[in-house]
This record gives structure tokens, C-alpha cells and sequence, in this order.
């Protein structure tokens, strides 16, 4: 499957999936109006494309001590951002990274369960032992509305 070539099936599929991960391929082959096996087939093949995954979700507005905050970066890169990006991508507690324009390089998503201390260890041991950031500012989420988000590795007990 090629990824840039989502058919109506496919884009259907992930709506179903996203509204309910966990509805009945028969459900589905009934709104969709397919056969049980295509839908399977197409679940298949968008899991084996990379290009989707079905994932267990948490809304942190549900648990009083998780933080979630956006960590902003500059880095000083020598041409390696891709693989600075893969490092900060892989720390505990990083729910995504990406690669920015305007005044940060990259942006991550952290989530901490055990709070402003964990959130604080983050910003000055963790993402200092890259030894390429030159400078950060976390923004922490006080509130938000639709922010269901996958557990990264590293958080266990919420």
C-alpha cells in the first residue's frame, strides 16, 4: 500500500476506528457496507504500511497528578538533527517529537504522572544528557479539551 494513496475504504476505516477502536469488524463491514474480510484485509494492510495503529488511549484531564507540556528546543546540531530528533523522540516520557520552524528547532510532548518533580528532572537531566540542546522553555498544559494521548515509554504507574 502505497501511503500516499488513502482510498475512501481506507479513510472511512480509520474514522470508524477513531470514533471506536475497539468496533466489531461486523459493525463496521455494516456501515461501510464491504464485506467482513475486506475490512480486515484494508486494517491489515494500513498496519503493515506503517501509516496506522491501533493504540490504547488516556485522557490526562482524568488524572490529577499527570502533566502534559509541551518542551521547546533549541539545538545545536552540526547537521545531525535527525538523529537528535531520534534521541529526544526516544527519552522516557516523550510522547512525540518533531522538528520546528520559528524561534525552537524541536518541540516534544512530555508527559509526567508523578508531577512538577518529574516534569523538573526532565527538563534538567534528561534532555541535558543529549548534550545538543542549548536552551529549552516548557509550556505545561493546564487544561485542554480532546487531548486523548498515548502513555509514552517510561510512564508506568498512573
Amino acid at each position: 500500500m502505497d501511503k500516499a494513496n488513502l482510498d475512501t475504504l481506507d479513510n472511512d476505516i480509520i474514522g470508524l476506528l477513531t470514533e471506536n477502536g475497539r468496533m466489531p469488524i461486523g459493525e463496521m463491514s455494516k456501515r461501510l457496507k464491504v464485506t467482513a474480510p475486506t475490512i480486515r484485509s484494508r486494517i491489515k494492510d494500513l498496519e503493515k504500511s506503517g501509516l496506522f495503529k491501533v493504540a490504547g488511549l488516556v485522557d490526562p484531564n482524568q488524572h490529577p497528578k499527570m502533566i502534559t507540556a509541551l518542551v521547546a528546543m533549541s539545538i545545536q546540531s552540526h547537521g545531525k538533527m535527525d538523529q537528535i530528533l531520534e534521541k529526544i523522540a526516544g527519552l522516557p516520557n516523550v510522547v512525540w517529537a518533531g522538528v520546528s520552524t520559528g524561534r525552537y528547532d524541536i518541540i516534544a510532548e512530555v508527559v509526567c504522572v508523578e508531577g512538577k518533580d518529574e516534569l523538573y528532572r526532565f527538563t534538567t537531566k534528561t534532555i541535558l544528557k543529549i548534550g545538543n540542546v542549548v536552551r529549552s522553555e516548557t509550556f505545561i498544559i493546564m487544561k485542554s479539551r480532546h487531548n486523548w494521548l498515548c502513555l509514552p515509554k517510561g510512564v508506568e504507574d498512573i
